[in-house]
C-alpha cells in the first residue's frame, strides 16, 4: 500500500506542476492580449483623431467629395485634350516623314535597281528571318541597299 501512496503522490503532484505550468502561461497570454488590446485601442483613437481632423480641413478649405470629382473630371478632360493633340501632331509627324521618305528615294544616287525592288518585299524577307546577304543575293541587290531599307524601316 506504501507503493500505491507514493504513486498516487506521484500523479497528483505531476498534475499540480502541469495546472501551476498552464496558469503561468495563461497569464502571459492574458498580458501578451491586454498589451494588444491597448495598442488596438490607441490606434483607434488616433485614427478617430486623423478623420475629425480630415473632416475639419474639408469643411474649411471647402473639399468635399463632389470638388474632388468634379477635379478628377477637369483633370480627365483635359488628358483627353492632350492626347488629341499629341494624335494629331502624330499624324502631320507621319506625314512629313513620308514625304521625306518619298524625297530621298527620289533624290537616291543609288543603282536604278532600287526603284524595281518592292521594299515591302526587303522587309517581309527580313522579317521571315533572311539575312541581309541572303536578300541582297536573291532580289540581286547590293547589301547596302537592303541595308538602306531596313534603316528607313527602322529594322537594322
Amino acid at each position: 500500500m506504501g507503493a500505491l501512496l507514493v504513486i498516487n503522490f506521484g500523479i497528483v503532484v505531476i498534475f499540480v506542476l502541469v495546472f501551476v505550468f498552464f496558469y503561468i502561461k495563461d497569464g502571459e497570454v492574458q498580458k501578451r492580449l491586454l498589451r494588444y488590446e491597448k495598442s488596438l485601442d490607441d490606434l483607434n483613437k488616433e485614427i478617430f483623431k486623423i478623420q475629425k481632423f480630415l473632416k475639419s480641413n474639408e469643411i474649411e478649405n471647402g473639399y468635399s467629395e463632389e470638388s474632388y470629382k468634379q477635379l478628377k473630371l477637369d483633370l480627365r478632360n483635359t488628358i483627353d485634350d492632350v492626347y488629341a493633340i499629341i494624335e494629331k501632331d502624330r499624324e502631320y509627324v507621319d506625314n512629313k516623314l513620308l514625304i521625306i521618305e518619298d524625297k530621298i528615294k527620289e533624290a537616291s544616287h543609288f543603282s536604278g535597281s532600287l526603284g524595281n525592288v518592292d521594299d515591302r518585299k526587303i522587309i517581309s524577307m527580313f522579317k521571315d528571318g533572311w539575312s541581309i546577304e541572303s536578300i541582297a543575293k536573291e532580289l540581286m541587290i547590293t547589301k547596302s541597299e537592303v541595308e538602306f531599307t531596313l534603316k528607313l524601316a527602322n529594322l537594322n
